[in-house]
């Protein structure tokens, strides 16, 4: 498989590290740096990366250019739980076989039978916290495997809980990993009246406190709700920037010791392709997701990491900041091609500029894109020479296809109420 040349970080251990002839390697591959201590791991539910540019959000922006911005990241898929099983086993959708609607409600098994990164660094020593906005993210699905702690959470709440972790955890020689998971403009979106004023959102359509249900923008295809539900997600993210910066700046002492990673689950569609949400697709509004680092003792980032790559690659690269081996099934070494999947619709990319998009509910014959010359994706064409058939052959034929039974995991009734309340129940 074609991959991309890229530079090699070496990461040395905090102490006990290689002599210099041991790590020697050329100077124009490989960069040596003293291994953070600490990792910090945020993800905003539902944010597209192009939302960055369109809201103000001073503290991520800050993130990006203490550290680097990858310009094409994908996430695997496009709704929570597949994407962040992605996330925590560096596995594609189609390895772990969490390609199930969100129909399944109550019905959904438990986390693969595949190392996390919470339990890999566990196991390594780590104190392990995580905070979730999201009820997807229930225990009950495993996914506190590895956490010393794992708590539901607002997102309001959230900086001050990591704060008081903090406090009272990071001290002494321990080493630290933290995940943060922010709902952010997750539906229904409830902007402050502070930012509600700076992107002109309509008061009556999004009513201060209570909001808009993302149902509500779907059924008025052409008219002002989609523009205020536009307007208000743009909103919504610069309360979450706030929050962000907030988390950050509880690490205190400890930031200079410490890797972040922010990125998203999945993206949101805000009328592309005559729609919004993020329902069963895999259009280039929900695949392409932020993916900042910022490691601690490396001033820049942007030449250690590729221009496109898949953010199932997040544990490789918090591992290898930490210090430690660990053979994932992504590794940012081998960061393409780009792939996505959402129940029937499957997405690639072999250069982040190139895209197919196959649908099983159609002929399923792949329709190309040029994502430099048709951003939108409005002008298709068909893949008569097959490259792109062969690409997708030859990523199937290295990652093959696991299965994820439902039926096994009964939700809480709250759960439920609350995944109601973010409209995936009637």
């Amino acid at each position: 498989m074609r991959t991309r040349a890229l530079l090699a970080v070496v990461f040395t251990a905090c102490s006990g590290a290689p002599s210099p002839d041991e790590a020697r390697v050329p100077e124009s591959s490989a960069l040596r740096v003293t291994a953070a201590r600490n990792a910090l791991l945020i993800v905003i539910d539902t944010t597209r990366a192009d939302a960055l540019a369109a809201a103000a959000t001073p503290h991520i922006d800050a993130l990006a250019s203490s550290g680097a911005s990858v310009p094409r990241a994908w996430s695997a898929g496009t709704w929570t739980v597949p994407s962040v099983i992605s996330l925590m086993t560096g596995m594609s959708v189609r390895e772990h076989g969490h390609d199930l609607s969100t129909g399944l409600l109550g019905r959904y098994p438990p986390l693969p039978d595949a190392p996390t990164l919470a339990e890999v660094l566990q196991a390594h020593g780590f104190r392990t916290w995580g905070a979730h906005a999201n009820p997807y993210l229930s225990e009950q699905l495993g996914f506190d495997r590895g956490f010393d702690s794992w708590s539901r959470s607002v997102d309001r709440a959230i900086p001050s809980q990591f704060a008081e972790h903090v406090r009272e955890s990071w001290r002494g020689d321990g080493r630290n990993f933290a995940y943060v998971h922010f709902i952010g403009p997750h539906s229904p979106v409830r902007p402050s009246p502070a930012a509600s004023a700076r992107h002109g959102v309509d008061p009556v359509l999004v009513p201060p406190g209570e909001g808009m249900n993302i149902g509500v923008a779907k059924r008025d295809r052409a008219g002002p709700a989609r523009e205020a539900y536009r307007a208000a997600y743009h909103a919504v993210l610069e309360d979450t920037d706030t929050r962000v910066g907030a988390v950050i700046d509880a690490l205190g002492e400890h930031r200079a010791e410490t890797l972040i990673v922010l990125t998203s689950d999945h993206g949101e569609l805000l009328g592309e392709h005559g729609r919004v949400g993020h329902g069963r697709h895999v259009w280039e509004a929900l695949t392409h997701v932020p993916l900042i680092v910022d490691h601690p003792h490396v001033q820049g980032f942007d030449e250690h990491l590729p221009p496109a790559v898949n953010n199932t690659v997040v544990p490789d690269i918090v591992t290898h900041g930490l210090g430690l081996e660990r053979d994932w099934p992504s590794r940012i070494a081998s960061p393409l091609p780009l792939v996505a999947q959402r129940e029937g619709r499957f997405a690639l990319s072999p250069d982040g500029r190139r895209k197919a998009i196959w649908d099983a509910d159609l002929s399923n014959e792949a329709q190309l894109f040029d994502l430099e010359s048709d951003p939108m994706e409005g002008a298709p064409r068909p893949d008569t020479d097959g490259i792109m058939a062969a690409e997708r052959v030859e990523f199937e034929i290295g990652h093959p296809p696991g299965t994820a039974h439902d039926g096994t995991v009964t939700l809480h009734p709250e759960t439920v109420q609350r995944l109601q309340a973010l409209g995936y129940l009637p």
